[in-house]
């Protein structure tokens, strides 16, 4: 399953700097380290704003939400996640709709 997962950060966390820049650092090293086993396609930070991206492939609602709770500074975060349907079965549906309302038109 394809997943859309945008995460912002609305305020530095009540901990001393060194500790939230430490956060950031092991968070990123976390995301790289699934994009390497798969479960991340691609993504990155967002140019002029504590907020970044990726496309997660996992199995399940729940597969996504335990790699989400483990990120260090999740409980800090505001998420956006929105399911995908990926391009090959976006076309096909296009195509199937497509073919049947030119059907319908000749009606």
């Amino acid at each position: 399953m394809l997943f859309f997962v945008k995460a912002s950060l609305p305020d530095v966390p009540p901990v001393p700097r060194e500790t939230w820049l430490g956060m950031v650092v092991s968070t990123w090293e976390v995301i790289k380290q699934l994009e390497n086993d798969g479960k991340v396609l691609a993504g990155g930070a967002l140019i002029g704003k504590r907020a970044g991206l990726v496309i997660a492939d996992v199995a399940s609602n729940e597969e996504l939400s335990e790699m989400l709770n483990r990120l260090p500074l999740s409980a800090y975060l505001d998420w956006e996640v929105s399911p995908l349907v990926a391009a090959d079965r976006a076309l096909e549906a296009a195509k199937w709709t497509l073919q049947h309302s030119a059907s319908q038109a000749r009606r």
